[in-house]
């Protein structure tokens, strides 16, 4: 009996709760003439439902046209059509009522969510994002909630988890990463919702034709961010530009973005805002790399198998970078899978690679090892060209990083890589150099608001000149080798303050060079110059504040110190020789091992500051100050393996770079388009030159050759990118001049009679052209323009005779005239299939240099006697092949 009235209990329970449910809601021709908000309140009392909706947009509207009774939900949703409303039920008792444009923007398949909202207005939202295919957690995709500018970033599990305060019904969440089609969902608020979202799962976007993202950071951060002259470029945009012999290039991805140049085809150097190769400092996951090039910079160092993404900062950088007064560029390695193995690769005419990457605990930790290796000599010895088929040149590196997640609150991981190249001409000279990195973090949470990142870091790079000759033969080495700690808190104190702030030490053990003859008889000078032992320290602290929706500003303190010790021998010169017209040494001081030699030190501030206009439109400013401690000495204006680095001291005080920037940015069609033109003014104090008829190499008095002035450089930056769809690219043009003064009261030091002239790197016009195009699934095309100024240089003007056998030539003043000017254009076309739900992948992708043949001018050589002669670097058109896979 009990059994049977507990029965009926229960099924009575069930029917009264049938019978409240919203689905059974009716209306009828009473209801007519009712207000809509007062109607759906009494609904939800009567029911237990929530009706979301923007009151200022229907709550004054009024029921009409019942004509007999229907069911509730059935009327409402053809109802609201009428006003541009879109009715959609999230959950069996909570409704959505919002505009069609958004309705039809948000991902129909799990695109409404419910979430619940506290009294005083906060939200706590937390979720995880995967890729759907690998169903591997995303690291580092960012979720952002339009209009209330709050976000939040996944950890190493694809969590995430964001705090805000909103009073709006509902808001719009955009999830996206580099790679991935970005993905909408609505937000909508009420009691009966949840606190955490359901697994967000993207799609790479290679599967979607008809929106290929080229750029996958926040679609609106060259609006939003506060800082000027940050470019970023993930490596998929990277891979769609056209290649030389087959292989992908970060580094030349870069130099077809405004503000950046190179100094010649292929070369690995790269040139900011005007600045030498020495004044960028260039990482990897935190580990400098001193030389990034391979094949005297047919290659670079970075194997974009591992690349995740690349930032150039070329302006008004965050406190925590430093020591560099043109730029900063930080390539991010990425993570191994943690769910699955994977292996990648390809064959090209010149070199293989092949990556692979794994779990080694399952969502815990992973791996990922890849390597890269040459085979020129094949194409050198088919060459007609007799010194090049009697040449070889050969270049490998390996990258590698382990990954591990310890707790929620902590991860490490640990990076490294080594590189080897060289390069032998008619088997005379042997040229050889080599990098080695490792770089380990640690990254801890305190909590929700505040975090932390330890980078323990250690670099190396060594070059070698081995001379053959028989009669004169000779080894010269030059090198560096540093260690770096940085310790970096990030702390968020509100959505519209943060602030970053922290130490960094770096210790450097620099070899200018030596040399040793390998001949007893050789006539060859030995040296062996000191090395130089150095210590820069630096605290540094950046604050952010958006002050108001629209008006927002970012500012900094950096103060470093710069330490020299012994031992070593340093030479105080003679500038007004009376024997020579070179500098002579007139003293030295013989310092003991540890006792410092030099101490400078310096402050250096920066502000930037941002009013959005609207949210498609802002204007920035910026100004910020480095110190450059260390000096790269070369006398070419591309990556050669004998430069080698120098110190500050006595004899050379640091660089000083100053900045200035003013910039407008606008965003059109819902960031499908970007626009922006900023304009800059640089000035450097101290850069350094060489006084006339130096010679830097295979010397002890290299510092007394060395002559500091002062640098100025300026120029407008011009940007348009198109973003999404088949057909995507960008062009950059930017005008801009890098110019140079010596006056000093000894004409040894004096260059141009203390006039301004032109450095090596002034090129007023630079434009790049780059275009994607995707036919259909597995074909597309890509093409890149590039044109320049031709780069200054000095010439012989005039030549007289000692007698019929010696002539003299006379130059012209320093970097006078010009190479002719630069143009190229390369295309590639890329087949294979991309469908990302197969196992295997494979492409083949056929690329031409240089498609009409431009002999471009590298250099000019003239002999003892004034005759000229041009070098190019590649002359014609080169067609290449390589096949690409993944699986």
């Amino acid at each position: 009996m009990k059994r049977s009235l507990l029965a009926f209990s229960f099924f009575l329970y069930l029917g009264q709760l049938w019978s409240q449910d919203l689905r059974s809601a009716t209306i009828d021709r009473s209801d007519n003439g009712k207000g809509i908000k007062d109607y759906l309140s009494k609904v939800e009392q009567d029911y237990g439902a929530d009706f979301i909706f923007d009151e200022d947009r229907i709550g004054n509207i009024s029921i009409n046209g019942v004509t007999e009774k229907r069911y509730l939900l059935d009327y409402l949703k053809v109802f609201f059509q009428a006003f541009e409303q879109e009715m959609v039920q999230a959950k069996p008792n909570v409704v959505v009522i919002l505009p069609t444009d958004i309705a039809n923007k948000i991902n129909q398949k799990k695109g409404f969510l419910i979430v619940r909202r506290l009294k005083s207005g906060s939200v706590n939202l937390k979720g995880e994002i995967y890729d759907i295919d690998l169903n591997e957690p995303l690291v580092g995709a960012q979720v952002l909630v339009e209009s209330v500018n709050a976000g939040g970033i996944t950890n190493i599990d694809g969590n995430y988890f964001i705090s805000y305060r909103t009073n709006e019904p509902y808001n719009v969440v955009r999830t996206q990463y580099i790679g991935y089609d970005s993905y909408l969902q609505l937000i909508a608020y009420s009691d009966y919702g949840d606190d955490e979202l359901p697994r967000t799962s993207l799609y790479p976007n290679t599967t979607n034709l008809e929106e290929v993202i080229i750029q996958a950071y926040m679609l609106d951060r060259n609006i939003s961010d506060k800082l000027t002259g940050v470019e970023k470029i993930g490596i998929k945009s990277i891979k769609m530009l056209p290649t030389f012999m087959g292989e992908v290039d970060p580094v030349k991805g870069l130099t077809t973005l405004p503000g950046v140049s190179t100094a010649g085809e292929l070369s690995s150097g790269f040139n900011v805002r005007g600045g030498n190769l020495g004044q960028n400092l260039i990482r990897q996951d935190g580990a400098i790399i001193y030389n990034p090039s391979h094949l005297f910079g047919y290659y670079s160092a970075f194997n974009p198998d591992v690349v995740d993404d690349v930032t150039l900062i070329k302006g008004g950088g965050n406190a925590r970078y430093g020591s560099r007064v043109s730029s900063i560029m930080d390539v991010t390695l990425k993570n191994g899978a943690t769910r699955d193995y994977h292996t990648a690769g390809g064959f090209g005419l010149v070199s293989s690679r092949l990556a692979i990457e794994g779990p080694l605990k399952k969502n815990r930790s992973s791996f990922i090892v890849a390597g890269r290796i040459s085979y020129v000599d094949w194409i050198l010895n088919a060459t007609k060209n007799l010194q090049l088929s009697q040449s070889s040149a050969d270049f490998g590196d390996l990258t590698a990083k382990f990954f591990q997640m310890i707790d929620e609150d902590n991860f490490i991981s640990v990076s490294g890589y080594g590189s080897f190249d060289s390069f032998s001409f008619v088997g005379d000279s042997l040229f050889s150099w080599g990098n080695k990195a490792l770089a380990f973090k640690w990254g801890h949470s305190f909590g929700p608001n505040t975090s932390s990142q330890l980078t323990l870091a250690g670099s190396s790079y060594n070059s070698q000149l081995n001379n053959r000759n028989e009669i004169e033969g000779f080894i010269y080495e030059n090198g560096i080798n540093s260690a770096n700690v940085v310790y970096n808190i990030e702390s968020k104190f509100s959505e519209e303050k943060q602030m970053n702030y922290g130490v960094e030490l770096s210790y450097s053990l620099i070899n200018p060079g030596e040399s040793k003859n390998t001949v007893p008889s050789s006539n060859v000078l030995e040296f062996n110059i000191d090395d130089h032992k150095t210590l820069e320290t630096a605290v540094f602290g950046q604050y952010n504040w958006d002050i108001t929706d629209q008006f927002a500003v970012s500012g900094g303190l950096r103060y470093s110190q710069f330490y020299r010790f012994g031992k070593g021998l340093v030479n105080e010169f003679n500038y007004n020789p009376t024997n020579s017209r070179l500098p002579e040494i007139q003293n030295s001081r013989n310092y003991k091992a540890n006792e410092l030699i030099a101490f400078q030190h310096g402050m250096e501030p920066r502000v930037s500051l941002r009013y959005k206009v609207d949210p498609t439109a802002s204007f920035k400013a910026s100004y910020y100050r480095t110190y450059q401690y260390v000096h790269l000495i070369s006398n070419s204006t591309s990556s050669s393996p004998q430069d080698y680095w120098l110190s500050g001291g006595p004899n050379l005080e640091p660089e000083i770079g100053d900045q200035f920037s003013l910039g407008i940015f606008k965003n059109l069609k819902e960031n499908k388009y970007e626009l922006s033109v900023e304009g800059y003014y640089k000035m450097v104090k101290n850069p350094i030159d060489y006084i006339e008829g130096a010679e830097i190499k295979l010397t002890e008095s290299v510092e007394g050759y060395l002559i500091q002035g002062e640098g100025f450089a300026y120029g407008v930056e011009f940007l348009a990118r198109r973003n999404a769809g088949r057909f995507n690219g960008w062009l950059s043009y930017t005008y801009s001049r890098s110019l140079l003064r010596f006056d000093s009261p000894y004409d040894v030091l004096t260059v141009n009679d203390g006039e301004l002239y032109p450095s090596q790197y002034d090129q007023p016009h630079n434009l790049s052209v780059v275009m994607n195009y995707s036919a259909n699934q597995v074909l597309s095309f890509s093409a890149n323009f590039s044109y320049a100024t031709g780069r200054p240089i000095t010439v012989p003007i005039s030549k007289f005779y000692y007698d019929p056998y010696i002539s003299v030539l006379s130059y012209s003043q320093r970097n006078e005239f010009r190479v002719p000017d630069y143009h190229r254009l390369d295309v590639s076309m890329t087949i294979g299939e991309v469908n990302t739900q197969k196992k295997f992948q494979g492409e083949m992708v056929l690329s031409i240099f240089n498609l009409y043949g431009r002999n471009n001018v590298y250099d000019v050589l003239f002999d003892e006697y004034g005759g000229a002669k041009k070098v190019s670097i590649v002359g014609s058109m080169f067609p290449s092949l390589a096949y690409n896979f993944k699986f």
